[in-house]
């Protein structure tokens, strides 16, 4: 099945005077259409990659040449997908308006129940299956072999459909450990590499000053982390904390890391001289004093009346009243640096490759994210590319190529991209790109998010 049945079309009627069943039927007709098409968008997901293989070696006079590794190939699925080639997911996810990483899941997904799940596959066409159920098979069992994954597909058939969002993630574990032959020392070992601890700032669009952390580590650890997060909890209640048990955990987090930051641990130091120990004293009381540096957005009229309730934009956090502000400053060693508004045409230019510090930070400032279409990485932690590439002045390339005009933030994916990908972009005006890719994709990304422009 290639294309979506025309009869599938929901028929346009005015739900104003519509009976309270009439409402339903609707609804159900809705979700009926939502499922076959978000079954067709994997369908379609899957020609795209197939229609992107590896590049060989291609044959030149002097040999053949491989890809360079800017277009080293991608596997997007588990084991027995065929990979795919260097960003075959950018132009998928500017054709359907989402973001690169969803779209390379989407493939990922698509490729899975193809080759891995085909029961489940067959299951999902036929409508047994919501399309995001089957993708959540898809994910939980992507680091199984082949031949287990295959095993799962089987073993689940016919249930998947019927089963809640726990119910079945709990399916998947158990079918996944009863066909997983790795040894558990293997297992462990393998699954060190991947502890970290991220901190993650919420949509700044949410607000409330709220943010997540999120760790992966020793399961013995993190348990008596969780207790002493608990115990703290516990114990803030009892000093008369009215906020729930959750926000107090929440809470607690802080407490103790104010107490961690003020341990002196010198003590435990064993042949080492008094020179030594006074090093480590000294970097012990940098990290007790080490500084949070928030980017405020804010009137400067708010910030010298000191307005109650007045609302600033913090990098990365959004939206976030100076009394929070003032809250934070006075529990932790907090900079605030204050944003200027960036001139829009700013002309100064210099005669190197890297921009110095201040015009960096103009264009930061300018663009706060990555400027690909679609792509929500932070500036601040992204390539400045030189939108016209530049020249070695030295060998004839011209004057003033590094100015603020001719520079802007590309994560180094997206300047992958744009070196070897097949993408080019131009400035149109201060912080708006017209972007142009394969199959003559277009996008403009402007300051308020990325519009998707429909191929001629």
């Amino acid at each position: 099945m290639t294309s979506i049945q025309q009869d599938s079309d929901l028929e346009v009627v005015d739900l104003a005077d519509a009976s309270v069943r009439g409402l339903l039927e609707q609804a159900a007709e809705c979700e009926s259409v939502l499922r076959e098409v978000a079954v067709h968008q994997l369908r379609v997901a899957y020609e795209w990659a197939v229609a992107h293989p590896v590049v060989d070696a291609a044959e030149t006079a002097c040999g053949p040449v491989l890809p360079s590794v800017l277009e080293a190939p991608e596997t997007l699925g588990g084991a027995g997908t065929p990979a795919v080639a260097a960003f075959t997911a950018e132009p998928l996810a500017v054709a359907c308006g989402i973001a690169p990483t969803a779209a390379s899941a989407l493939l990922a997904d698509s490729l899975d129940l193809h080759h891995r799940l085909p029961v489940l596959w067959d299951q999902t066409q036929a409508g047994f299956v919501p399309a995001w159920k089957a993708r959540r098979v898809a994910s939980r069992t992507r680091d199984l072999s082949l031949d287990a994954a295959l095993w799962v597909d089987r073993q689940t058939a016919g249930r998947v459909g019927s089963l809640s969002l726990g119910a079945l993630d709990r399916l998947i574990a158990e079918a996944a450990a009863r066909v997983d032959g790795e040894p558990l020392a293997e297992k462990e070992k393998r699954a060190r590499p991947q502890w970290d601890v991220q901190l993650k700032h919420r949509d700044p669009r949410e607000g409330g000053a709220t943010s997540e952390i999120h760790a992966i580590g020793d399961t013995l650890d993190l348990t008596r982390f969780h207790d002493i997060v608990c115990a703290e909890a516990e114990a803030l209640g009892s000093l008369g904390d009215g906020d729930t048990f959750e926000v107090r955990k929440a809470r607690a987090l802080g407490v103790i890391a104010d107490a961690q930051a003020r341990l002196d641990l010198t003590s435990l130091l064993d042949d080492t001289s008094d020179d030594e120990r006074a090093a480590v004293r000294r970097r012990l009381i940098e990290r007790r004093d080490a500084k949070v540096r928030l980017y405020l957005h804010a009137s400067l009229a708010d910030v010298v009346a000191g307005t109650s309730g007045a609302v600033g934009t913090v990098e990365g956090l959004g939206p976030v009243t100076l009394d929070q502000i003032k809250d934070w400053a006075g529990k932790a060693r907090v900079t605030i640096q204050p944003v200027l508004h960036v001139v829009s045409e700013d002309t100064w230019s210099v005669d190197r490759h890297d921009p110095p510090p201040r015009m960096a930070e103009h264009v930061v400032l300018r663009d706060p994210m990555c400027v690909f279409p679609w792509c929500s990485h932070p500036s601040r932690h992204a390539d400045l590319d030189h939108i016209e590439p530049y020249e070695d002045p030295d060998e004839g390339g011209p004057p003033d190529q590094t100015r603020p005009g001719n520079l802007a933030p590309l994560c180094r994916r997206h300047h992958r991209a744009k070196t070897a990908g097949g993408w080019s972009y131009q400035r149109t005006a201060p912080g708006t790109y017209l972007w142009t890719g394969p199959a003559g994709l277009t996008a403009v990304v402007t300051p308020t998010g990325t519009i998707t422009l429909p191929t001629a």
